[in-house]
């Protein structure tokens, strides 16, 4: 019968969240990391969920898909803060460009 370790899972989703996630430096210099939808906390997970039916709906004004986008990529980032002084200094394209490229980075490969 197979055996699950904890230790052995956590090591798992860590080496995951590396390969899948996307790296950020920050304003400061430091690294931050875009982690995998499948990775984030429940209440990380559900801000994710709302703000994408947000960032989906064409009838939406563009400003509140924009802030969609930004709130969307805080509750990816290990270290939020810190994203949220580099985000605010960035134009709406780059913002646009970093989601893209996070979501592109998080895709399931296909069986």
């Amino acid at each position: 019968m197979p055996t699950l370790k904890y230790s052995d899972l956590i090591a798992e989703a860590k080496q995951e969240i590396n390969e899948k996630g996307l790296v950020f430096e920050g304003k400061d210099g430091k690294t931050i990391k875009l982690r995998p939808i499948l990775y984030l906390g429940k209440e990380e997970l559900q801000v994710v969920q709302t703000m994408l039916n947000v960032v989906r709906d064409e009838q939406k004004d563009l400003f509140d898909r924009l802030e969609a986008i930004e709130k969307i990529l805080v509750a990816a980032a290990d270290r939020k803060d810190a994203f949220k002084k580099s985000l605010a200094d960035l134009p709406p394209s780059v913002c646009t460009r970093i989601f893209e490229e996070w979501m592109e980075a998080g895709q399931v490969g296909e069986a």
